[in-house]
């Protein structure tokens, strides 16, 4: 209960300790209407890092629980302990298999670096909305004149959402945000007009553009993130690091009719 006449409450964040990688702490509150007794729903609030993370991984000490999805063998990332332009500490993996489909001419199984749900996957990730997704993004070998078709960069899953049926949003490498293979810093802003993409989830039906609402209950019930890796039709290497959800600098941003 607050008991503070002006209703504030003040954090002091260890004093001792370096900022985490990701937010400080987490914690719901309700609001309770004194005439008629009735109470709000619970709301989130995330402490954030003084960079604004909300969740990250900066591979400093290892590949931090990330994995790597869609490839034969390998199932976890290959950390590499030294510096590489922009990329100081990071985790890396290669494609292990080339399944093409002769109509196209894409991979019709692609790889991905899907992240650890301990750092990523908590309800006080949404406060993001209106910030960003941030990471660095290298490749070791590939030919990028020949890419597969489409490139689903940046992909977010609730599975809770749309009534238990799931629901997933994709952020295409297009409208600027298009990859040659060289070192590059991306940015997403998680918010309405940025051209996340519903997935309709059945190959009859075409992506539509992503409402504010969909995107907050993404976010607020993700249950994966994942990085495409698997950019050409034929083999490639690709490194990241510095993976970051970050919250907007300006709050409060998460859309009230949500």
């Amino acid at each position: 209960r607050v008991s503070d006449h002006l209703h504030r409450v003040v954090y002091m964040p260890p004093s001792d300790i370096f900022p985490p990688e990701g937010r400080w702490a987490a914690f719901t509150y309700t609001v309770q209407e004194p005439e008629s007794g009735s109470t709000s729903m619970p709301a989130q609030v995330s402490l954030s890092s003084p960079a604004h993370h909300v969740a990250a991984s900066s591979f400093i000490g290892g590949a931090d629980g990330w994995t790597v999805s869609g490839n034969i063998h390998a199932a976890t990332p290959t950390w590499q302990a030294f510096g590489w332009g922009l990329l100081n500490r990071y985790i890396y993996s290669a494609d292990e298999v080339q399944y093409l489909d002769f109509e196209t001419g894409s991979d019709r199984s692609r790889w991905y670096f899907e992240a650890p749900p301990g750092k990523f996957y908590l309800p006080e990730v949404a406060s993001a909305y209106g910030g960003k997704v941030k990471f660095t993004i290298a490749s070791t070998y590939g030919d990028f004149q020949h890419l597969n078709m489409p490139l689903d960069f940046v992909t977010i899953e609730c599975a809770s959402c749309n009534s238990g049926r799931g629901m997933r949003l994709v952020r295409f490498a297009d409208n600027g945000l298009e990859w040659d293979g060289r070192e590059r810093i991306i940015e997403v802003t998680l918010a309405v007009g940025h051209h996340w993409k519903r997935d309709p989830m059945n190959s009859a039906l075409p992506f539509t553009d992503a409402t504010e609402c969909e995107i907050a209950a993404v976010i607020a019930g993700i249950t994966r993130f994942k990085i495409l890796g698997d950019f050409t039709k034929a083999g490639e290497g690709v490194a990241i690091d510095d993976v970051s959800i970050s919250s907007s600098i300006v709050q409060p941003v998460f859309p009230v009719p949500c």
